[in-house]
């Protein structure tokens, strides 16, 4: 195939971020079974994994899983404690550099998409090539990088190649894609999207094409979409610069349980920590945000015509925590709320009325 240039999207994924970190802090942890944990402070063994280096992955120690049960799983494992603001300190860094290379997009800690512009495969291989060495020359971090024509390909083309790979997709390899790549593989299908899909009979990419009806019922207006542009070739979503527009906390609970008046007041505590980080801000959309027994998460949101204050959003939370409660029989670990679509509102009446007429 021709190597011609195309508007490209380069993906870059900081390899298993936290632990990497202390691996680079300390050497001697290399080669090592090493999990990085956020300890509740219930006792000395609660908590849950946030990430771990492939070590410890191969033992079964994953995001997510409880620190007990990562103990359980093996005796020589290296738990250590989050140090989220050295971590925050490090990727501000290597994203500060990657702005330098084109429009970038924050999607995390330690993901970014950045528009390339017009490149050829050859010219996009070679910039992959020299972001991955600027990046371990000043942080002594790997990283996995991955190219393609959009930004769900180029995510894609990075998962392929971990850890600390380099994926150029050429236009056959994305026709490819576009054939025979299984849904579950897709971004943003999880495990029960793709279940639905299965159901319907789509298995792979392409098989959306010939199930729209069913596709929409499944799962929806938005998500069919999705599927059908990536399946048909038009999928272009922009790298857009995101700057923080939400503030949010999450308060641990002395023990586990359904009980909302119990879990009450450590949504009060979650709720003034979120407005006193906002600095005078308030939301126009608010997320309740349990952490269950189990350790998954489930939210519930509302949205508002005009930003709300402390005192309103301490009913509205309130309101969502029993919506969580009454479809999730669960019970509660712990509990956040997080501030959205911050306006920031100078007190005068004004403003404040032409919040309200919006």
């Amino acid at each position: 195939m021709v190597n011609v240039k195309r508007k490209r999207v380069l993906f870059v994924d900081f390899d298993y971020f936290y632990a990497q970190v202390e691996e680079v802090l300390n050497p001697a942890l290399k080669g090592k079974p090493v999990a990085v944990c956020v300890f509740s402070g219930r006792t000395s063994d609660s908590g849950a994994v946030a990430t771990s280096n492939y070590e410890a992955r191969k033992l079964g120690i994953k995001a997510g899983i409880p620190i007990v049960k990562a103990k359980k799983l093996s005796n020589e494992v290296i738990l250590l404690p989050m140090r989220k603001d050295l971590y925050k300190t490090i990727s501000d860094r290597i994203m500060d550099y990657l702005s330098t290379v084109g429009t970038i997009e924050v999607a995390s800690i330690d993901e970014a998409y950045i528009d390339i512009g017009e490149k050829d495969v050859d010219e996009s291989l070679s910039l992959a090539k020299e972001i991955k060495n600027k990046i371990y020359e000043k942080e002594g971090l790997k990283v996995s990088v991955g190219v393609a024509t959009n930004k769900v390909f180029a995510k894609v083309a990075c998962e392929i190649g971990k850890p600390d790979g380099l994926v150029v997709l050429d236009e056959r390899q994305e026709e490819e894609l576009k054939n025979n790549m299984e849904v579950g593989k897709i971004p943003g299908i999880g495990p029960v999207l793709e279940e639905k899909l299965k159901e319907i009979g789509v298995i792979k990419l392409s098989d959306v094409l010939d199930h729209e009806t069913q596709l929409r019922r499944a799962v929806g207006q938005a998500k069919a979409e999705y599927l059908f542009s990536l399946a048909n070739g038009t999928y272009n979503d922009p790298v857009t610069p995101r700057h923080r527009k939400h503030q949010g906390r999450y308060v641990t609970l002395k023990r586990n349980t359904r009980d909302p008046a119990e879990i009450r007041p450590f949504l009060h505590k979650a709720i003034d920590d979120a407005f006193a980080k906002a600095q005078g801000s308030l939301p126009m959309e608010i997320h309740v945000v349990a952490i269950m027994e189990d350790i998954d998460i489930v939210s519930r949101s509302r949205t508002f015509r005009h930003p709300i204050n402390k005192e309103e959003a301490y009913g509205v939370c309130y309101d969502l925590l029993l919506n969580i409660l009454k479809d999730d029989k669960r019970k509660v670990r712990r509990i956040g709320a997080t501030l959205g679509k911050l306006k920031k509102v100078d007190g005068s009446l004004d403003q404040f009325f032409d919040f309200k007429l919006d």
